[in-house]
């Protein structure tokens, strides 16, 4: 099996091979560039810019993209070079994200110039940590009664709102640290929550050992809390300011 840094290399040749002249760059991001990927477990994430996005590219890169998702894998964001110049709406926390964390696999870079709005990446944030909770809890009641499935939950789930931990400190003004331990721990800070139940849970994830928990345990009440305690601050952060770590 391919470290996870070899199978994006290796998806990014592919690529090359499909799209020829048309393709602009391949930019690999999320935990695999912060150097926290896990064999196995971790997303591969990777943003594609093509010259122009149609059907007929859709189609070569299917065979080839169809098997990747099989296997397990994230598909890749694909966007055309006119597109992406107004995704900061849209993909504002990502890009956030591959400022703080990227690998440029193919091409020119794309993500050094890129610069979200303020009330963008907040107004981002403050949709997509709803919606995360919503699910959250529709999946807790879902996995009620299956302990393994309820701590798989709270693992799974620890990326997406170390993600939006990420973006609390940015929007107040604060560099994200690299690494998620050190994120959770001065996210925790920033709103006054208890880090613990999501450092038990990435501390979890990388170990590859989800807890068992019944749905009244303390782990899940304590991670629900925190959620709670971030989507609240969020909420609260001013419509307007600076993101720190976006370029001047």
């Amino acid at each position: 099996m391919l470290d996870p840094l070899s199978t994006a290399e290796k998806l990014s040749k592919q690529f090359v091979t499909i799209f020829g002249s048309a393709l602009r760059s391949v930019v690999l991001f999320g935990s695999v560039a912060r150097g926290e990927a896990i064999p196995g477990m971790s997303d591969v994430n990777v943003l594609v810019l093509l010259d122009e996005v149609d059907a007929q590219q859709l189609a070569a890169a299917a065979p080839m993209l169809q098997q990747w998702v099989r296997a397990g894998n994230t598909p890749p964001h694909i966007f055309s070079c006119e597109e992406w110049g107004g995704m900061g709406d849209t993909f504002a926390l990502e890009i956030a994200d591959m400022q703080d964390a990227r690998k440029v696999l193919y091409g020119g870079d794309p993500v050094a110039a890129a610069s979200p709005k303020y009330h963008e990446v907040r107004l981002h944030a403050e949709h997509e940590i709803r919606d995360t909770i919503l699910h959250l809890r529709l999946r807790t009641l879902l996995a009620a009664n299956d302990p393994r499935e309820l701590g798989n939950l709270l693992v799974s789930g620890t990326p997406s709102f170390a993600a939006y931990m990420r973006t609390a400190l940015r929007l107040s003004g604060r560099k994200a640290p690299l690494k998620t331990m050190e994120v959770i721990e001065s996210a925790a800070q920033l709103i006054g929550a208890d880090p613990a139940p999501m450092l038990l849970c990435y501390e979890a994830k990388c170990a590859r050992t989800p807890p068992q928990v019944s749905i009244t345990a303390p782990l899940v009440v304590e991670y629900h809390e925190f959620a709670r305690h971030l989507r609240t601050f969020i909420d609260r952060i001013p419509p307007e300011g600076t993101v720190a770590g976006s370029p001047s």
